[in-house]
């Protein structure tokens, strides 16, 4: 799919105030008609959708990455805001490319880590691979250490369902928010990489 030229910028510096009740009460029912799975858009809670929607409403004119596809339901949440052009990429084909079509969401099926990306444009990325035992996320996490990216990590399912990615969360150093009150029932985490922002509660 092509993606319409976009005019991305370098992200800056931003003071991003976690809001309970507006990611509770934002509207996602146009992406859920969009969705591969339209029951997983549960309430901010059960699903992290919301919460990826609103973060996106954050930034502008930036990169996104969805790193692990599966369905596309991610990807989606994360296009919320128009602005910002989404990137998502996974290892095998599960059907997204196929079935959503969303002018500021490209498919790719590659490792993140081999893509040619201006890493000063990206605002957030979104891990959530398999096989959930912390050393895929821990190597990313390394790999964007080594290549000096701020910015904001979003963790799934760092919840005690998934042991090995909940020690990894406790591990680590960077400054970081449990959100899983307003994400993902497996457990969701916000990790403000390398100190770029200021995130906090409302």
């Amino acid at each position: 799919m092509m993606i319409l030229d976009m005019n991305m910028r370098k992200v800056t510096k931003k003071t991003i105030k976690l809001d309970k009740d507006a990611i509770k009460n934002l509207d996602v029912s146009h992406l859920a008609e969009q969705s591969l799975n339209p029951n997983d858009w549960l309430t901010a809670g059960q699903s992290e959708y919301r919460l990826y929607s609103w973060l996106s409403t954050q930034f502008n004119d930036s990169i996104i990455l969805d790193v692990g596809t599966r369905t596309g339901g991610s990807a989606l949440a994360l296009s919320y805001n128009d602005k910002n052009k989404v990137i998502s990429y996974d290892l095998v084909e599960q059907g997204a490319s196929k079935g959503i079509k969303k002018e500021n969401i490209e498919f790719k099926i590659q490792d993140f880590r081999m893509d040619d990306l201006n890493w000063d444009h990206v605002s957030i990325i979104m891990i959530d691979v398999d096989p959930h035992d912390g050393t895929a996320e821990e190597e990313m996490f390394e790999y964007l250490e080594e290549k000096g990216w701020k910015g904001i990590v979003l963790l799934d399912d760092i919840g005690p369902q998934w042991p090995e990615i909940e020690d990894f969360w406790n591990r680590i150093t960077f400054p970081k928010i449990n959100v899983t009150e307003i994400g993902h029932m497996s457990g969701t985490g916000l990790v403000n990489f390398d100190s770029k922002h200021s995130v906090a509660w409302l």
